[in-house]
Parts: structure tokens; C-alpha cells; sequence
């Protein structure tokens, strides 16, 4: 588990890193025209990663096979796409619109955070049904996660800004939820 831990270090490490190069370079350009959702999705994101690499960190030291290094691969893999958008680039000499970089990129960036949460959130419903006694205890367990998951499926097609900023709203709870859960 060490070493398939180092490496997911190192991809993550690659992922915030990107992140903080683009947003270094839109924070350093005068030709920007700030929105707020663009900047709420990359830290949404780079909330994303560390959490990934708390959770991968804090598991008990065991062996991982091949087969079980190949979901994680392709969570990291996600992250480091979502974290190379999540911010624009590169700032042309006409500059760029948040506000329009978002709409222009908003079903790529919401299907890959898709992609990410059900890879993990399908594991989890697997271990929720083979470990709960009852229909009840499944939806206790399992429900709170699978609306967020179909929030991010719904951020897909979120157009109109008031419907993204609801979006963004329930999501903002999702880092709070994950940290209530971590104190205990």
C-alpha cells in the first residue's frame, strides 16, 4: 500500500499543481474578467484532492493488487483532468471571461467530477448492501451521497446562473459533511 500510496502522491501532486500554476497566471493577468463560479469549482476541486489524499493516507497498511489499484488509478487520473480545467491555461492577449470560460466548459468539467464521484460512490453502495441489515439502514448509509451524486449529473446541464449557484450551494456542504465525518 506504500508505494501505490506514493504514487497517488505524486499524481495528485501534479494535479494541485496545475491547479496553482493556472491560478497563478489568471491572478497575474490584468485582461480577466472575474466570475465567481470558475474559481468556486476549482476550489470545490482542490478541496476534492486533499480529501482524496487524506482518505488514501489515513488507510491501514495492507497490500493492493493490481486489479485494486486500477479504480484509483482512474479516480486520479479524473482529479488531475479536473484540477487542468478547473482554471483556464492560458490568458491570450484578448484576455478571458470567467463567466464564459464556465458555460464554454461546464459539461466537460461536471462529467469528468461525474465520473469521479460515482467511481467511488459505486464502491461504496456495493459495501453498503453486503454490510446493511435492512432497505432503511441502505438508504441511511447510501442516500445523502447518491443525492450529491445526482447533483453533480444535474451540474451538467445547470445553465441559467441562479440554478448553478443552488448547485453550488448543496456542494458547498459536501466539504463540511466530509470534515464533520473526519473529527470523530
Amino acid at each position: 500500500m506504500e508505494q501505490a500510496l506514493v504514487f497517488a502522491s505524486i499524481v495528485l501532486g501534479v494535479a494541485v499543481a496545475f491547479e496553482l500554476e493556472n491560478l497563478n497566471r489568471v491572478l497575474r493577468s490584468d485582461k480577466v474578467t472575474w466570475h465567481w463560479a470558475q474559481p468556486a469549482f476549482a476550489l470545490f476541486i482542490l478541496l476534492s484532492i486533499i480529501a482524496y489524499w487524506w482518505g488514501a493516507a489515513s488507510q491501514p497498511d495492507g497490500q493492493i493488487t493490481f486489479a485494486q489499484f486500477l479504480p484509483v488509478m482512474f479516480q486520479l487520473v479524473m482529479l488531475v483532468l479536473l484540477a487542468a480545467v478547473s482554471l483556464p491555461d492560458k490568458v491570450g492577449e484578448e484576455g478571458v471571461d470567467l463567466a464564459e470560460y464556465y458555460q464554454r466548459n461546464r459539461r466537460y468539467q461536471w462529467l469528468l467530477a461525474s465520473l469521479y464521484f460515482w467511481s467511488i460512490h459505486i464502491g461504496y453502495l456495493g459495501h453498503v448492501f453486503t454490510t446493511s441489515a435492512t432497505a432503511g439502514d441502505v438508504f441511511l448509509r447510501a442516500g445523502p451521497d447518491t443525492m450529491f451524486g445526482l447533483l453533480f449529473i444535474a451540474m451538467i446541464f445547470a445553465k441559467r446562473w441562479s440554478v448553478v449557484a443552488v448547485g453550488f450551494a448543496f456542494l458547498a456542504l459536501s466539504p463540511i459533511i466530509w470534515a464533520a465525518r473526519t473529527l470523530g
